[in-house]
């Protein structure tokens, strides 16, 4: 029998990437600016799991593009190399030495992945083990999708309690920075038509 089974698509996979990172850690401080900013092994630390986990590969290397020194960053995925993002970023090396084309790479390896992922960078208040775990939100790239599905089912039927409960335990885990990142994924996945017949619902029976 052939195999018919359609490839997730990158585009695809990056949504399910946003549904489970959306931020990063603004970890180190840049005494020249007085300013916070997010490390590249910060970045790293944040979004690897989650890019494990729908197979979505990042390679990142320095080249010559028309003669410039540039970062080439390309993200693909790993069972189809094919549908790929690349991007490249201009190194700018005033002296031209060693030292300072590695400190130019690292700066524009993070500002790749930072753009590139469209994370927003946060203040650390001191709870970023609890607050910012480096793990993903959901345990497979599907379970968010389920729990929609389900709800939007129950909210046709006129489930409306049922659809709040479904909510309720699909949003739940020991950790509660990651419970309520769960939360608010299942929220926006639901679309404004069910979020509005579900809040309506709640005004009432409050």
């Amino acid at each position: 029998m052939t195999n018919t089974t359609k490839k997730r698509t990158l585009a695809q996979a990056m949504l399910d990437f946003r549904a489970n990172v959306d931020s990063v850690i603004m970890d180190s401080d840049n005494p020249f600016f007085k300013s916070k900013y997010a490390s590249y092994n910060n970045v790293q630390e944040t979004i690897n799991p989650t890019l494990d986990l729908l197979g979505i590969v990042v390679v990142q290397a320095p080249n010559i593009l028309d003669g410039l020194d540039v970062l080439n960053t390309k993200v693909y995925m790993a069972d189809n190399p094919s549908d790929m993002i690349e991007s490249n970023i201009r190194l700018l090396i005033p002296k031209g030495d060693m030292q300072q084309l590695g400190g130019a790479i690292t700066y524009a390896r993070r500002y790749a992945l930072v753009s590139l992922f469209g994370l927003a960078t946060e203040d650390d208040d001191g709870n970023q083990a609890s607050e910012h775990p480096s793990v993903p939100t959901w345990a497979d790239s599907n379970e968010r999708n389920d729990y929609i599905v389900d709800v939007r089912e129950l909210v046709d039927d006129d489930q409306m309690e049922e659809a709040l409960n479904m909510l309720a335990s699909g949003s739940k885990h020991k950790d509660k920075a990651l419970e309520s990142k769960r939360k608010a994924s299942l929220w926006s996945g639901l679309g404004k038509e069910y979020q509005s017949k579900l809040s309506k619902f709640s005004r009432q029976v409050a």
